[in-house]
């Protein structure tokens, strides 16, 4: 996924961009998004001269996205199956059966973020190239 930015700050490789309002308001999903951030950190490791002004490319592989999509919410989904079975194993009761199938997906809301704090530099984006 290619996205054309605005350097906002560049310090020692990783540079803080924001992208214009304008880029949101032909989304579908403008009106669920609670996303009130315009700023966001990228890496540079190809140490394009940029500063605070200038317009660059970056990239993000659709396999990291889909993959951090999984992360973020399949896996905690996945984790309500082994949760609940497991509860059951120990109780016929609904109640701590549905309490287990909740720590699955706590459980499974944990490793994802223990997975993104040991792995954020291979999903932040990276600069392409500067434009104009």
């Amino acid at each position: 996924m290619k996205k054309e930015v605005t350097i906002q700050q560049n310090e020692g490789g990783i540079i803080t961009a924001g992208c214009d309002k304008s880029a949101c308001e032909g989304c579908k999903g403008s009106l669920f998004c609670t996303s009130k951030k315009t700023t966001f950190e990228v890496l540079n490791p190809e140490n394009i001269s940029l500063s605070a002004g200038d317009k660059a490319e970056i990239d993000m592989p659709s396999s990291k996205t889909l993959m951090s999509v999984f992360m973020s919410l399949g896996l905690p989904l996945i984790m309500f199956l082994p949760g609940y079975f497991i509860a059951a194993a120990f109780s016929g009761s609904d109640g701590i059966r549905l309490l287990g199938a909740l720590s699955g997906v706590a459980a499974g809301f944990l490793i994802a973020a223990a997975y993104f704090h040991f792995r954020k530099k291979e999903y932040m984006p990276r600069v392409t190239r500067k434009v104009g």
